[in-house]
């Protein structure tokens, strides 16, 4: 069997997690030593990925080998396990497989109960020194919670996955706020005081360290200006991107680690994460960012107020395509539905937008006649970068 296809077997095996005391009897009983790896939880609607990224560029510019844990892939499934900036290889990713798929098929293990396992065994061999750790979803019930932490964070409330988080914001606060332990350090950048106020509710009964981060920032002459610890930071990225950095910042900096102001702008002049305003070399401007819900989207078109291109947009049948497309409307600029190849597609032709293939939209791309923003489905941005050239 090739590794493309233990990998698509892998990913057949999708469906709920096991209990967690369940997950973490095995965890304890092949691979007890996952007890000492120092890890952080990350969970949040929007901004997870972001947010691990943050981490682990301010960490491995203050010199400190780390691991990052995330999920969905955008590519290959091995972007999802990587140590400073690289991804787990092939003949890794093959071996650690091999050496567990017997106790996979034993115990019925979902595809993301593999991905975490195997993460968790190849930090362990490659003695990272900590590991960020990214929620599949919600995670009071996720299987990345049957782990420890040194602490545990959350970037935002909003509506998304309401099938299995519930429908109110009072409901996925309550969820996500199922990430606290006793004693534990837990930082969001919520602002919504009814969900802060689950929070706070969860807090009283699971008595973690809770703080709530608000991270200022000044736009000067187009540019983000932070101040922060006696110090000032430049960023030039969306500002959405400012409570992600702040969050992963404030979070080190509880846990006593005190980065090198140099460090820290060399993170934010360093940073990117693939399919998150990604930035296409073209004769015009070809931007690909992966906002894939209602706040998302605005988040998004708050950042770009300015734009004057053309808009490209797809989504997956469980979101709110037509709210996400009213506020894209925000920017007074022509959008066009792309149709791509996953069943979980949205059904574009009842939207009345101009519909057309995802090759036709790649042909585009590749020449530009005009600034192009492509945003929706993070499944979507995956399947356009995996067919274009950067």
């Amino acid at each position: 069997m090739s590794v493309q296809e233990k990998i698509e077997k892998m990913e057949n095996c999708r469906g709920r997690n096991h209990d967690l005391l369940i997950f973490r009897g095995w965890l304890n009983e092949y691979i007890p030593s996952h007890k000492q790896l120092t890890k952080i939880q990350v969970t949040g609607t929007n901004g997870k990925g972001s947010t691990c990224q943050w981490f682990a560029g301010l960490l491995k510019n203050a010199g400190y080998k780390v691991g990052v844990f995330t999920s969905p892939h955008l590519i290959s499934h091995f972007e999802r396990i990587v140590i400073n900036d690289k991804m787990i290889s092939e003949n890794e990713w093959e071996q650690i497989y091999d050496e567990f798929e017997p106790l996979f098929i034993e115990k019925k293990m979902t595809m993301f109960e593999m991905d975490l396992w195997m993460a968790l065994v190849y930090f362990l061999r490659q003695e990272v020194d900590i590991a960020i750790i990214e929620v599949g979803m919600g995670g009071r019930l996720d299987a990345t919670t049957a782990l420890d932490y040194c602490a545990t964070v959350i970037t935002n409330v909003s509506f998304d996955h309401q099938a299995y988080l519930g429908n109110s914001l009072e409901q996925i606060a309550y969820e996500k706020s199922g990430i606290f332990k006793p004693g534990v350090l837990a930082l969001t950048t919520e602002k919504k005081e009814n969900c802060q106020k689950v929070m706070e509710n969860v807090a009283s009964v699971m008595h973690p360290m809770l703080g709530f981060v608000d991270f200022p920032y000044e736009i000067k002459d187009n540019q983000i200006e932070i101040e922060w610890n006696h110090h000032t930071y430049y960023m030039n990225l969306p500002v959405y991107q400012v409570d992600n950095f702040g969050l992963a910042l404030e979070t080190l900096y509880a846990l006593g680690m005190e980065l090198e102001p140099s460090c820290i702008q060399k993170t934010i002049d360093e940073f990117q994460w693939l399919g998150r305003f990604t930035k296409l070399k073209r004769s015009h401007q070809v931007i690909l960012d992966g906002a894939h819900n209602v706040d998302g989207i605005q988040s998004l078109v708050n950042s770009i107020s300015t734009w004057k291109g053309d808009i490209y947009f797809s989504v997956l049948s469980d979101k709110d395509a037509q709210e996400m497309i009213d506020i894209l409307n925000q920017l007074h600029c022509p959008i066009t539905l792309v149709q791509i190849d996953s069943y979980r597609c949205y059904p574009l032709e009842s939207l009345n937008l101009p519909l057309i293939s995802k090759e036709e939209l790649i042909q585009r791309i590749n020449n530009p006649q005009k600034d192009m923003l492509i945003c929706g489905s993070l499944y979507f941005i995956g399947e356009i970068l995996e067919k274009v050239n950067g």
